[in-house]
């Protein structure tokens, strides 16, 4: 397979997300004030939400911050020569000192019961959904407080539950089939300009562009202070974007310990039992205490599509040109004026995206490929040459 230099990759992320809502046949934006043009033409066949639906947990926030421990099965993203780069587990890019490294556990022992260090929460974690996968080691990454920002005052916690993804396939919805597999995103909050997405606030299993500490050198996680630090963190600030896959999981140990994958673990094992999470969520500041709308649009993969899930997929250069799809205006309400009482249902089961199942389809899983279309990232030569993977 032919290898892609680092600066291509990043910005090609960059570039699929900030384009994402680009690729949806044009139609008449809808009236009011959220600009989604499936507000007035819900019928169109990408106003589905194919990622899942979009809900605003602001209120019951606690209930998905995620755990500073998490578990990637190898198994994922072992046969993709992209992803493996810099290995599988334990080399991952950190910059900073006091975070601890990540390691390789196997099953039928629960892989995380070896992960208790100061920080981690006292109880062992559970199984996800389905128990753990046999026959493979899982990559067992760790990370401090600050790896997760909690949602400001001004702030709305955006989630996007797999459990919705819908049961279609390309047979059925050709244009927006359910989701299966890689996508990029942008979260619209309706035609506010003043929304700005918070760098830490996100789930470990979407990414933006300043998770990626080889392309960040910042310490810890800051996403400031050098050049390359600046430009990213201004594009994900303003960008809104995101990027993730409601399918395998795959984990790029050069770019550091955020995965993408359908589940991440959340609570803390103390104030908030520790739960499996399917879906993902990003936090956004409206810029003050008022509400407002929001919904995303994004390109992916669906079920039933016959391209491979590569590290490709994970800089979106194929198969988030597949299809697009519009998620539902949804009501949001800062945290600042909520009534509801910060925390939430802290039991799992009974919250959006908890006590799913795992997705299955018939994408094709990791087999060699060639690169395909590479034209997206045509404006990252500059950085080409400096960025280089391996």
């Amino acid at each position: 397979m032919t290898r892609l230099t680092r600066g291509t990759v990043s910005l090609g992320v960059a570039l699929i997300v900030a384009g994402a809502a680009l690729l949806a046949p044009a139609t008449a934006l809808a009236q009011g004030n959220s600009g989604n043009p499936c507000d007035s033409a819900p019928a169109l066949p990408f106003c589905d939400s194919a990622l899942g639906a979009l809900r605003d947990v602001t209120a019951a926030w606690r209930t998905y911050e995620a755990a500073t421990v998490q578990a990637v099965p190898i198994s994922d993203y072992a046969s993709d020569p992209q992803s493996t780069t810099n290995g599988t587990c334990g080399n991952e890019t950190v910059n900073g000192t006091g975070i601890p490294p990540s390691f390789p556990a196997t099953p039928p022992a629960n892989p995380l019961a070896s992960a208790h260090f100061a920080g981690v929460p006292p109880a062992i974690p559970p199984p996800p959904p389905g128990g753990w996968k046999q026959g493979t080691q899982y990559c067992v990454l760790r990370y401090i407080a600050a790896d997760f920002t909690p949602p400001c005052s001004a702030c709305v916690r955006l989630f996007v539950d797999y459990d919705k993804i819908p049961a279609t396939t390309v047979a059925t919805n050709p244009v927006a089939p359910g989701s299966l597999g890689h996508w990029a995103a942008r979260m619209s909050p309706g035609t506010s300009m003043s929304a700005t997405a918070m760098i830490n606030g996100h789930s470990p299993n979407a990414k933006n562009l300043c998770s990626d500490k080889f392309f960040n050198p910042s310490p810890g996680a800051e996403c400031a202070g050098q050049p390359t630090g600046q430009f990213v963190n201004g594009f994900d600030t303003m960008g809104l974007g995101i990027e993730g896959n409601t399918w395998h999981y795959h984990h790029f140990t050069l770019e550091g310990r955020y995965y993408n994958g359908p589940y991440y673990l959340a609570g803390d094992g103390t104030t908030v039992a520790l739960h499996w999470v399917h879906g993902f969520y990003m936090d956004l500041n409206l810029g003050g205490p008022k509400d407002g709308v929001a919904y995303y649009t994004a390109g992916y993969a669906g079920n039933g599509d016959n391209t491979p899930d590569l590290d490709q997929s994970y800089a979106c250069l194929v198969p988030c040109y597949l299809h697009t799809t519009y998620s539902d205006t949804i009501d949001i309400h800062v945290l600042g004026a909520s009534t509801a009482t910060p925390g939430g249902s802290t039991t799992g089961g009974t919250t959006a995206g908890q006590g799913g199942t795992p997705n299955t389809g018939t994408r094709r899983p990791l087999p060699a490929a060639p690169l395909g279309l590479l034209a997206a990232v045509v404006l990252a030569g500059a950085l080409a040459a400096r960025w280089k993977r391996g």
